[in-house]
């Protein structure tokens, strides 16, 4: 069973935020790193980790502006830009295992897909 743990140290203008470092562990039943390849102009794909059915962690980062999609939502989706990430943790992304996690890439140029995905 492998166990997840994330520390996050939020700082504003040098100073720490109440409340942080923020501290939180969970233990799930599997978890899949994936660093993935996507072109450009593809539409929305699932990705690799979607294949767990349940996600209850989840970090992706991108390497060009992409669109994501969570929990098979249709609407606009959430803008990544290059350089970004979301981070989730301690929630359930649980569409199932084809439509809980998909990416658009519309940058004009292959972008790469890292992270990690966890949950049941």
């Amino acid at each position: 069973m492998p166990t997840l743990r994330i520390s996050v140290q939020l700082d504003l203008d040098g100073q720490p935020l109440p409340g942080t470092p923020l501290v939180r562990r969970l233990e799930l039943d599997e978890a899949q790193t994936f660093d993935v390849e996507q072109a450009t102009g593809g539409g929305f794909v699932a990705i690799q980790a979607a294949a767990i059915a349940s996600i209850q962690a989840l970090l992706l980062r991108a390497d060009r502006q992409v669109t994501v999609r969570l929990d098979g939502q249709t609407d606009a989706g959430l803008v990544l830009n290059a350089g970004g990430l979301v981070l989730i943790f301690d929630a359930t992304i649980d569409a199932g295992a084809a439509t809980n996690v998909t990416v658009d890439n519309a940058s004009g140029s292959t972008a790469v897909l890292r992270g990690v995905a966890a949950g049941t």
